[in-house]
């Protein structure tokens, strides 16, 4: 066993350097999965966790190479294992390839998770349907909150050379009171960008919402170990349930994506088109754009330690891109610099450590602009321009002795006005919504996160964030909204978290899921929301219980 296990490392290898396919989804199993077998079994992955969209083909083969492990005998390793597995087929030799007993009509369903599929040597193609219907209900409210999504994904390979994924979800929703006010203060759908009002015949209810969410991709290996990507989606930069660089809260965006992975390396360069505003409701009117440039370094010291370099710029110009920003390697506050400081620039580092086979630290700084000055000289307390935020977080696997009980608490801060510019066409922001943490800045917040799966198809999930935000004063910009000019800020010195009026957030969700066929689950949810402000009108308890069915789609959490 231990020869073959040797064999099988040595042969994969060159496929842990190369992959670069359609990435498993962010919310999916899988990704969750693959971080604990890390940790749990200290056998280094190929994989590099900060970049959240990791390659199919990556996955396939990293639990190839644990599955033989004596520490991952147990049933519910066993299962986990094998989900990725049937989730990842094409990747898979045929004698881990699992077919189902009695495919629907002979054509359909040929394995568990594929409603379509096509192997051939030039060409691999999976087809499946996406559905979530879920209805629940509102203390206080007599209306139905409902969820009706249906929708479509396809993804493939050409001459292991090309590769492509698309879905599309037409949606109709009635959220939560606290989702239906942020939409209607920034006229945009979290997740989702533009909308429009609906109002059903069954159930009879009043504002609800119409709106479609689509993502495609298409890559191409132009090496072993660069691949070029180019597409409408979202991005996720860290290791933690929030993101202070890029996360994955907001709206669908273009970007082209390059990806280069060599030896302990993986540097991505992400160039995005991106909106200031909205879309006019009636649909008339060309929305004006902005663009932005990112690249993060990755950098595996060990492989149980990793710390990462982040760099991103937003900047609009009249029917122009910035050229200067197209290379790849440069210092972009470098290039910023010589054309005269317009644009708005952000750095950050962030480390992965992990410890004793059982727990991972992480945790990201994020630097919008610093004086150190200003730190140090009384006369200078509270610098407005002190626009910084920090991250730290710790995961604990089969904690305390319980298996498959997966515990994670994480801090997050982030100084008023953070992510802002004086020119609010700059913010770091797309389509009226945030490009990292929802909260968007002058907060501090703490959560507690636990998964528990007793049986393969059960899985378990709470959550508990409690957070200080200090929210704008009507009419005063006391640094919590990003797309506000930092210009029009009320005071320079004395800035503090929680400044302006200051609320006090709670939010308890406990999730129950029950697999019925891969990737298809029934689930029960709970959540109470409580938001206690110095502005008694900003006040808002919500209560909510809900159940559902949902088909190859990942819940979308409202977690502000």
């Amino acid at each position: 066993m231990i020869r073959y296990l040797f064999l099988l490392i040595i042969g994969f290898s060159p496929l842990f350097v190369s992959a670069q396919d359609s990435g498993v989804p962010f919310q999916a199993p899988t990704n969750h999965l693959l971080g604990r077998l890390e940790v749990l079994t200290g056998f280094p992955s190929p994989v590099h966790p900060e970049l959240r969209e990791i390659s199919r083909q990556d996955a396939a083969n990293y639990a190839m190479a644990v599955d033989s492990l004596a520490s991952l005998q147990g049933r519910l390793d066993q299962a986990d294992i094998q989900y990725i597995f049937d989730d990842n087929n094409e990747f898979l030799p045929d004698s881990l390839y699992r077919r189902s007993r009695k495919p629907l009509f002979k054509y359909f369903y040929r394995s568990p998770a594929n409603f379509l599929e096509v192997n051939t040597k030039d060409f691999t193609l999976r087809a499946n349907p996406m559905v979530h219907f879920q209805v629940g209900n509102e203390r206080g409210d007599p209306d139905l909150l409902f969820q009706n999504q249906r929708g479509l994904e396809v993804r493939g390979t050409v001459d292991d050379k090309v590769f492509f994924y698309t879905n599309v979800v037409e949606s109709q929703a009635r959220f939560p009171d606290y989702v239906g006010n942020r939409i209607n203060v920034f006229t945009a759908l979290p997740g989702g960008g533009f909308y429009k009002s609906y109002n059903p015949r069954f159930p009879k209810v009043n504002n609800a919402y119409d709106f479609n969410i689509a993502n495609a991709i298409v890559g191409f290996h132009i090496t072993r170990h660069v691949g070029l990507q180019l597409g409408h989606g979202r991005h996720f930069i860290g290791n933690g349930y929030r993101s202070l660089f890029l996360s994955d809260v907001g709206s669908p965006m273009f970007f082209l994506k390059l990806n280069t992975r060599v030896w302990k390396f993986h540097y991505q360069n992400i160039f995005m088109e991106l909106t200031p505003g909205t879309a006019n409701r009636s649909g008339s009117m060309r929305i004006a754009r902005k663009y932005a440039a990112i690249h993060y370094l990755n950098y595996k010291v060990t492989p149980n330690f990793a710390f990462g370099f982040f760099e991103s710029t937003i900047f609009n110009r009249s029917r122009q891109f910035e050229f200067q920003y197209l290379n790849p390697v440069i210092l972009y506050r470098t290039v910023e610099g010589m054309i005269g400081s317009p644009d708005n620039v952000q750095i950050g580092l962030d480390v992965r450590w992990n410890l004793f086979k059982r727990v991972q630290l992480y945790g990201q700084f994020l630097i919008d602009e610093f004086v150190f000055s200003s730190v140090v000289s009384p006369d200078q307390s509270g610098w407005w321009g002190n626009k910084f935020g920090i991250q730290a977080g710790v995961k604990y696997f089969n904690a305390f002795g319980i298996n498959h009980l997966d515990v994670q608490f994480e801090y997050n801060s982030v100084r008023p006005y953070t992510y802002s510019h004086f020119d609010s066409l700059n913010s770091y922001t797309h389509y009226n919504q945030p490009l990292a943490h929802p909260l968007w800045s002058n907060f501090r917040e703490f959560i507690g996160l636990a998964r528990f799966q007793p049986h393969p198809r059960l899985t378990i999930n709470g959550r508990l964030i409690q957070a200080n935000i200090g929210d704008d004063t009507p009419g005063q910009n006391w640094g919590n909204n990003p797309l506000l000019s930092n210009s029009s800020r009320v005071q320079d010195y004395g800035n503090e978290i929680g400044q302006g009026d200051n609320a006090r957030l709670r939010i308890l969700g406990l999730d129950a899921a029950w697999m019925l066929h891969h990737n298809l689950f029934v689930e029960g949810k709970f959540l109470l929301r409580q938001k206690n402000s110095d502005n008694d009108a900003l006040d808002l308890t919500t209560r909510v219980f809900s159940i559902g069915i949902r088909l190859n789609m990942w819940g979308r959490e409202y977690d502000f």
